[in-house]
């Protein structure tokens, strides 16, 4: 298995290091247009995946198309995250893949592992680069360990048990998703799908969006005095397990509060 990977990247500078750095101009949830295979991938410092990811990250969706490679990953700022085209290179026979920012201060470098959605180590080279286009000199990140994984696609149904703040409430559920093949212009990867909450609650349409591990919903029907209801969860990298974290449920004299792990079935 190819499990050494390595990343050469700058902090975000406005962030990290003082230094402005440039940043793309997202359009909004655009869908973009297909032109080859889109894979949604969590790139951060440390020794483990976390949701939500610590520190340095890179976050977002990574396609490649014969020779030629391109991603769209969101990354922190100290005012919040930036959003960054990347375009580059893939090597089908070594799944190596080089992706950098046009201008920008990042550089990306690392092999594919050759199974699919293990988190695997990787080194991160040190140095000084100028930031385009101001020319400041920045500092870059130097020998921390950093992680990367592919999270495969969250298209199934997922069944288990909800714990509900009140006990009546609690009950079996079930999570039926389709994610979509391509991201949106932020590198997320747009969810639709429904619900079968526990009890008499019934069934609510939900849509949302997957971002690494991160998984948010809501009710796209939601209207003033109807049913509303807010999901957030985190998925592994093998795509067969959905953590929620909280999921709120209002409407028709009920509120409640669930909490839960569901299964691929």
């Amino acid at each position: 298995m190819l499990t050494r990977l390595r990343l050469a990247l700058l902090l975000p500078a406005a962030a990290l290091i003082g230094c402005a750095a440039a940043t793309s101009s997202p359009s909004g949830n655009t869908p973009i247009t297909p032109t080859g295979d889109w894979t949604n991938w969590q790139i951060q410092s440390g020794s483990a995946i976390t949701t939500p990811p610590m520190n340095l990250y890179f976050i977002g969706a990574v396609e490649t198309q014969g020779s030629q490679a391109s991603a769209i990953f969101t990354s922190p700022t100290s005012s919040g995250t930036q959003v960054l085209d990347f375009t580059g290179t893939y090597n089908s026979s070594t799944q190596d893949l080089a992706l950098t920012t046009d201008g920008y201060l990042y550089s990306i470098a690392f092999t594919e592992p050759s199974v699919p959605n293990t988190v695997t180590p990787m080194d991160v080279d040190g140095g000084c680069i100028s930031a385009a286009p101001s020319g400041i000199t920045c500092a870059v990140i130097s020998q921390v360990p950093s992680v990367a994984v592919e999270i495969a696609p969250l298209t199934g149904t997922y069944t288990g048990t909800l714990t509900a703040s009140s006990e009546s409430d609690s009950g079996q559920t079930a999570l039926t998703l389709t994610q979509s093949a391509t991201p949106n212009s932020s590198g997320q990867f747009p969810l639709s799908g429904t619900i079968v909450l526990p009890g008499s609650l019934g069934t609510v349409p939900l849509a949302g969006t997957i971002s690494g591990e991160a998984i948010t919903l809501s009710d796209p029907s939601a209207a003033p005095n109807s049913p509303s209801i807010n999901l957030a969860a985190s998925t592994n990298p093998a795509a067969t397990l959905i953590t929620i974290t909280n999921l709120t449920y209002s409407g028709s004299g009920t509120s409640a509060t669930f909490t839960g792990t569901l299964t691929l079935q």
